[in-house]
Formats: structure tokens, C-alpha cells, sequence
């Protein structure tokens, strides 16, 4: 399987845990996540990083400059990797979004909080209590079904439509290039 995976730092080594990637938070600690387009991967490899700096306009009475909390733009890599192939649960419908499918199938685990109504969805933008629980245990789910990742087969992007993958882990691949964002 060839993918794009993207990115805001450069990776060492896939076996660890720290990979960062600019990925909604509600979804994001499921695995990792892999596009087959690269200019969908772009998408993931550009965020924000705080950083603390001396501020140029502000300073404390005597002059000095105070330091400042400043979001700073980062734009990472993409990479494209070589992965046999995994076993994967398949997201795909004609009747409707691929990705609706994905995120009903991982809602039996999600705790919500709203005022307005019972038996919530993702859908009705409640507050999710247990984000790292709900998706550790949809994670095993599928773990114990023989999964080692989904995908979400022609899955609407901002920027187009891609099959997205998501993997639990990601042992050897073969790293074929490093595409800087900035270069696409």
C-alpha cells in the first residue's frame, strides 16, 4: 500500500508514540492517520505552535521587554511510505458519507454532554467527556475483530475527496521520500 503520511515534525522512527499531526482533536488519538492523495496530507502537516518569545511592544516598568505567548505557523513534511498491506475495516457507502459511517460506529463509545436533549450523536455538537476512552476503546474493537486500522473510502475533504487511512501502528515502512510542505 503506498499512502502520504503528513506531518508537522520530522520522524525518526514510526514505532513510537509521538507523532505529531494537525488532526481534529475528537479523532485524532486513534492511530495514525494516512492519506492516498499528497495533497491531502498537506492538510496535517500544517498548525500552530506556541512558543514563548520577548515581546517588541511590550515591556515592564523598567524597560525591559515582557515575554509573550505567540502562536507560530509551522509547516512540516510529507511523507510517502511503502506499507504491506494491512487489514483493515472498510468505510464505504453508497447511501451516505463514508465518514458519518466511520464516526456512527465510533459513537457507541462516546459519553456526550448537552442541555438541550438525550441520546446524543457527534452530530448534534455536544460536549464529549471521555474523547481518549471512547476512542481507546473503539480502537480495541476493532483490535479484537482482526483489525489493524480502517479506512474511509472517498472521505470529503476541504480540499477534495481521498481514502483516508488510520492506523494503529505503523511497523517498517519504507519511507520513499520527505516532502517538505513548502515545497507543494
Amino acid at each position: 500500500m503506498i499512502a502520504y503520511f503528513g506531518t508537522m515534525n520530522k520522524i525518526e522512527d514510526f514505532t513510537s508514540e509521538e507523532k505529531v499531526q494537525n488532526v481534529n482533536n475528537i479523532i485524532g488519538t486513534i492511530g495514525f492517520w494516512l492519506t492516498s492523495d499528497i495533497h491531502s496530507a498537506k492538510r496535517y502537516a500544517i498548525g500552530t505552535e506556541t512558543i514563548f518569545q520577548k515581546s517588541e511592544t511590550e515591556f515592564w516598568e523598567d524597560g525591559k521587554p515582557k515575554v509573550i505567548q505567540v502562536d507560530k505557523l509551522i509547516t512540516g513534511f510529507i511523507y510517502k511510505i511503502f506499507i504491506d498491506d494491512p487489514n483493515l475495516k472498510i468505510y464505504d457507502s453508497n447511501t451516505m458519507d463514508s465518514y458519518d459511517l466511520f464516526m456512527n460506529d465510533r459513537d457507541k463509545y462516546c459519553e456526550y454532554f448537552h442541555a438541550r436533549k438525550r441520546n446524543f450523536t457527534w452530530k448534534d455538537e455536544a460536549t464529549l467527556l471521555n474523547m481518549e476512552e471512547a476512542n481507546e476503546k473503539f480502537r480495541n474493537s476493532l483490535i479484537r475483530q482482526g483489525y489493524e486500522g480502517f479506512v474511509i473510502q472517498n472521505c470529503k475533504l476541504p480540499n477534495g475527496v481521498t481514502d483516508l487511512y488510520c492506523l494503529f501502528s505503523i511497523k517498517s515502512p519504507l519511507i520513499s521520500d520527505i516532502i517538505p510542505v513548502e515545497t507543494l
